[in-house]
């Protein structure tokens, strides 16, 4: 069975009292040994690593509760603390809230885990100059830590609890159920099976109705270890609701949606556009953000605004050419495009090959929509997809 390497920032690391463990290094993409288990790690070693431009060091698996507890007695020394910069310290939290996500998700029976997050978002905070530091952030954790869900909530929880506190005036109690919540507001996809889940191609609709079922799944799970927070529980059940009543899994409309969750809700899908998934490559920061200012109207606007007031690059004008890019699939149909598909679809001349064409067109999209588009594309599909039966069947009983 191959080892499981588990990637460390260098500058969490204090050569003084690290634990015995193995040390390894990153090569042409392979891992060599660096400290065998009972060698001393010593202030040579670590220096000469910086030299060399490591920012990440990696163990065995095996060994990852040991060493999370030496990273956490790293930040708890304040001489330590005084002489790291900003960016290292952003990168050492991050590392501690993702091995504290994937305990959870690995120990989601167990209360324990679930406790060690706030724990862990009371001792910890992030500071960005601007979206450039965050940016940047991001693109180190998506290069360094493999776990799709793993990183993509770690990703939501900072930017949640760095815009939550840069806008909202909010006690350090509230700021922390709401990093929580976004630690956990994923934690119902456990209960999706896996086959779904693992899937690179788009979605059936059965298979997208069970996936909208996760955020009951959630809650249900934080009740059964004991998590009784309101503000994680309206996160959890809330993410995927839409101003515009929409979303799921109430169909919740304008303020009767928490704001704290509408907030994880723009994170979310932040973070979800830039990250690269099995289906779709990522977007770039600006055009997710171009994105989320396409669909306003499932936001609403005093929160979208303090995002984009944060995350909107105001420095250069994009080249008007990207904003009209043609419809295929890695673009998203507008509602106005839906229809004409819709029209096109109904005339009783339809060329078969064309509603072929069309079908791959709308199922390339569903994956990259939200909301009524979704909605209305999901149905588009059915019609087509029907459509097509009936006339292949015409054809056979012709022949």
């Amino acid at each position: 069975m191959a080892l499981e390497y588990s990637p460390i920032v260098l500058d969490s690391i204090n050569h003084e009292n690290f634990p015995k463990v193995e040390l390894f290094v990153k090569l042409d993409g392979k891992y060599t040994l660096y400290k065998p288990e009972n060698t001393k790690l010593t202030i040579h070693n670590i220096e000469r690593l910086r030299e060399n431009g490591t920012e990440f060091v990696y163990i065995n698996g095996k060994d990852a509760e040991e060493v999370q507890e030496h990273v956490e007695k790293r930040l708890d020394d304040s001489r330590a603390v005084n002489i790291l910069s900003q960016y290292s310290k952003n990168l050492i939290c991050c590392q501690m809230i993702i091995k504290c996500i994937d305990d959870v998700f690995r120990k989601h029976n167990q209360a324990a885990p679930f406790a060690k997050c706030r724990t862990l978002l009371n001792k910890i905070s992030f500071q960005f100059g601007d979206r450039s530091e965050l940016i940047k952030l991001f693109a180190k954790l998506e290069d360094n830590f493999d776990k799709y869900l793993i990183n993509h909530s770690a990703q939501t929880t900072i930017l949640t609890t760095f815009l939550c506190d840069r806008l909202f005036n909010v006690g350090k109690d509230d700021l922390v159920s709401v990093g929580v919540g976004a630690m956990l507001h994923d934690i119902g996809m456990l209960s999706v099976s896996g086959d779904i889940t693992n899937k690179v191609d788009v979605l059936s609709e059965d298979e997208y109705y069970r996936v909208k079922l996760h955020p009951k799944y959630g809650v249900d799970l934080l009740r059964n270890v004991g998590v009784k927070n309101s503000i994680v529980h309206d996160i959890t059940l809330a993410h995927h609701e839409r101003y515009d009543g929409s979303g799921y899994p109430k169909a919740l409309v304008g303020p009767d949606i928490p704001r704290y969750a509408m907030l994880v809700s723009i994170c979310d899908i932040y973070c979800a556009l830039t990250m690269n998934r099995p289906y779709k490559a990522a977007s770039t920061p600006a055009e997710a953000v171009r994105t989320l200012k396409s669909e306003r109207r499932l936001f609403a606007p005093e929160i979208l605004d303090g995002f984009l007031g944060f995350m909107e690059d105001a420095s250069h004008e994009e080249p008007a050419a990207e904003e009209k890019k043609a419809p295929g699939p890695a673009q998203s149909l507008d509602m106005s495009e839906i229809r004409e598909l819709r029209r096109q679809m109904r005339n009783p001349n339809v060329d078969r090959n064309k509603l072929v064409r069309m079908h791959s067109i709308i199922t390339d999209n569903i994956n990259n929509s939200f909301g009524e588009e979704r909605m209305a594309l999901t149905e588009l599909r059915t019609e087509v997809k029907n459509l097509l039966k009936s006339l292949f069947a015409e054809g056979a009983e012709r022949q």
